[in-house]
């Protein structure tokens, strides 16, 4: 007994949430595969229970029957074109279950194709590859060479690569655009599976499962290419970097030590390391550049503490860039320090005076600022020291200038140092007068003894520096005058020398002998010059003829004149050897030439 219904007959009851579609009068196939994949299961599973129960019906209502297995329906191409296709749609099967067909759960388990609405994702991961793979998946000819035409541009504008990366914008633009190409293919792939296929029965160029695999395959592309581009990039920007900065050396070694004058040289070679630590400071290069710095910094300021001081103040300048400003900076009051106690050293007082006054004004809290009354007084007592020394005189001039030095410093601490200094100086200028006489260097101990008598005239030096000096003076005209030093303690004066003077100039007697001094006489108004050969009448008396008398002891004297503190000699004899025994009269005078 047969359980076939009639085609126009009404369907049989289906189970419930399985929806069928029945073919048309035209034998087309208008079902179309579910997208939820979990009501797909579900219909699979109510058509094997609707089968199951089909069948059991059948054999008990009627042997013989022929059962109809087939939950397929095929299609042919019609006269439009169109493609007959093999329906997967679980409808179908629980529609023959109702009628009394039994579905075959053997030939229904077969491997399906991928659904459709997995497509759309599919083609846009491989759009996401920059290669329009999913343009040419979908066959879509005419998109395929716009998505290649992106990746080519931006492949033009990253290549050569250089010591910069391109422009982020490009960057952005272009996941921007992939971003577009990947929406573009799903939706396109969308309305493809709506359609039916062409003749040839395919819309894509793999299969679905084959697309799947290559779409997570390459969806890796761009973001292993960006890498490869950013790593290559760095190692060409290292490249580059590297080379300024041995540039920037090679520059500083052929100037040397020379600031001065090469001052834009060193200027150029510490922005070039400024520029590489602030512009890439994640690189190897800027690694390097504290090192560089350094010794860019050592090499301007040598070893003199002077051109040091040039060097700290031009990068101590506001606005100098990178850290070199606030080292400098901070490096001044060491440096005003430094130079101002080595000018001392070289006995450039003044500019030893300017450094030293600035550090102590403007940086008085300073530790450096602090240190210079010590250093001041171990410079001193080392002046003080060589005086008399193996130097013999050389150093006369510095004991001589230290006083004054120190006394003009502000600070209470050095000008302290001043007044240690005038009761030291004296005994060691006369020591170094008195042992450049006893060497007959008569010249070093008139200069050493000019400093005391001059400097100190009331120390106790000063008398015996004094009549050292004269000695020491009339020897460098007659060299007899030096063969003795005077005596420190002179014997008493028996006799009396009474000189006039009978010049209109101030004059000066100058003797040595058993008594060593000078004798200053004022000018005289009512005189005039005398011709040459002619001498005044010394009469041993006048009133109007100013004059001196002092008390020598008795014995042989040399005798001369001196003029602005230098033994000149007599203008016919020059030294002139007297021998006192009694009181005398002497008479001096000036002749016009």
């Amino acid at each position: 007994m047969s359980t076939e219904t009639a085609p126009d007959a009404a369907p049989a009851e289906e189970p419930s949430g399985v929806a069928s579609e029945r073919p048309d009068t035209t034998g087309e196939t208008v079902s179309e595969l579910m997208s939820d994949a979990a009501a797909r299961a579900a219909a699979w599973a109510a058509t094997a229970r609707a089968a199951a129960t089909g069948a059991e019906t059948t054999r008990t209502a009627a042997t013989g029957s022929e059962a109809v297995g087939s939950a397929q329906t095929t299609s042919s191409a019609g006269s439009d074109g169109t493609t007959d296709r093999t329906s997967d749609d679980p409808s179908d099967a629980a529609s023959d279950a109702g009628t009394g067909t039994v579905a075959d759960p053997v030939r229904d388990e077969t491997p399906a194709a991928v659904h459709p609405a997995a497509r759309p994702l599919t083609a846009a991961l491989l759009n996401l590859s920059g290669l329009g793979l999913g343009y040419l998946h979908l066959r879509a000819w005419v998109r395929l060479p716009v998505a290649l035409a992106a990746t080519a541009g931006l492949v033009w504008v990253a290549l050569p690569i250089g010591r910069e990366p391109i422009a982020v914008w490009w960057a952005v633009g272009y996941l921007g655009a992939l971003a577009l190409f990947a929406l573009d293919a799903a939706f396109l792939a969308r309305r493809r599976a709506r359609r039916p296929a062409g003749p040839s029965g395919r819309r894509t160029v793999w299969s679905p499962r084959a697309a799947g695999r290559v779409a997570w395959a390459t969806l890796a592309v761009v973001p292993l290419l960006g890498a490869g581009y950013a790593v290559t990039q760095h190692e060409v920007l290292e490249q580059h970097l590297a080379y300024d900065l041995d540039q920037a050396g090679a520059s500083l070694e052929s100037v040397g030590t020379a600031f001065g004058p090469f001052k834009k040289t060193y200027d150029d070679a510490y922005a070039t390391y400024v520029g590489v630590a602030e512009g890439h400071p994640a690189t190897r290069a800027a690694d390097r550049v504290p090192g560089l710095v350094d010794d860019l910094y050592t090499q301007a300021k040598t070893d003199d503490p002077c051109t040091g001081l040039v060097v700290v103040r031009h990068f101590a300048e506001p606005g100098t860039p990178g850290p070199l400003q606030g080292v400098a900076e901070g490096e001044i009051p060491g440096a005003l320090h430094d130079c101002g106690m080595r000018s001392a050293e070289t006995g450039n007082l003044d500019m030893s005076r300017t450094y030293l006054t600035e550090l102590l004004a403007d940086h008085p809290a300073s530790d450096p600022a602090s240190a210079v009354p010590g250093d001041l007084e171990e410079w001193r007592d080392g002046v003080l020291k060589d005086l008399g020394g193996a130097k013999g005189c050389a150093d006369t001039d510095a004991a001589t200038a230290s006083t004054g030095f120190l006394a003009k410093f502000d600070s209470g601490a050095v000008s302290a140092l001043a007044d240690e200094a005038r009761e030291r100086v004296p005994a060691g200028l006369l020591k170094c007068g008195v042992e450049q006489f006893e060497r007959r260097k008569y010249l070093g101990a008139v200069q050493a003894l000019d400093g005391l008598v001059e400097s100190y005239p009331r120390a106790k030096e000063a008398d015996y520096a004094e009549r050292v000096r004269i000695a020491a003076g009339i020897a460098l005209v007659d060299p007899k005058a030096g063969v003795r030093l005077p005596a420190r303690d002179e014997p008493e004066g028996t006799l009396t020398l009474t000189v006039y003077n009978y010049s209109p100039d101030p004059f000066q007697m100058v003797y040595t002998g058993p008594a060593t001094g000078v004798v200053e006489i004022d000018e005289c108004d009512d005189c005039s010059y005398l011709a040459k050969g002619e001498e005044p009448v010394c009469s041993g008396y006048s009133l109007t003829v100013p004059s001196t008398t002092v008390t020598l002891p008795a014995g042989d004297y040399l005798t001369a004149t001196r003029r602005e503190s230098t033994v000149v000699g007599w203008e016919d004899v020059g030294v002139d050897n007297e021998s006192f025994t009694a009181d005398t009269v002497l008479c001096t005078w000036s002749s016009r030439f």
